[in-house]
């Protein structure tokens, strides 16, 4: 699969304080990695910390969130523990 773009909700600097929506380009899984289309992401007050660059080490854009749940899209091709629809 070639590159393709996904919608996600970040952030592009430190002075919004909200996020909005954006796109995030993806791309073709490498040998030993999945790509989960994100069902329903959780963000906890850390990411918003990572959003605000109060840690000081945000690269922005910025798409937080770490607890999703979500369906394999895509695996590459020495991934034998998940298939795609897992």
């Amino acid at each position: 699969m070639e590159a393709y773009k996904v919608k996600a909700y970040g952030a592009t600097n430190s002075i919004l304080n909200s996020l909005k929506e954006m796109e995030v380009e993806r791309y073709a899984p490498k040998p030993d990695e999945v790509h989960i289309e994100v069902l329903y992401c959780g963000v906890c007050h850390s990411d918003l910390h990572q959003v605000k660059n109060d840690w000081m080490n945000t690269i922005y854009p910025c798409v937080p969130g770490h607890e999703i749940v979500g369906r394999v899209k895509e695996t590459g091709s020495t991934v034998t523990k998940f298939s795609v629809g897992d």
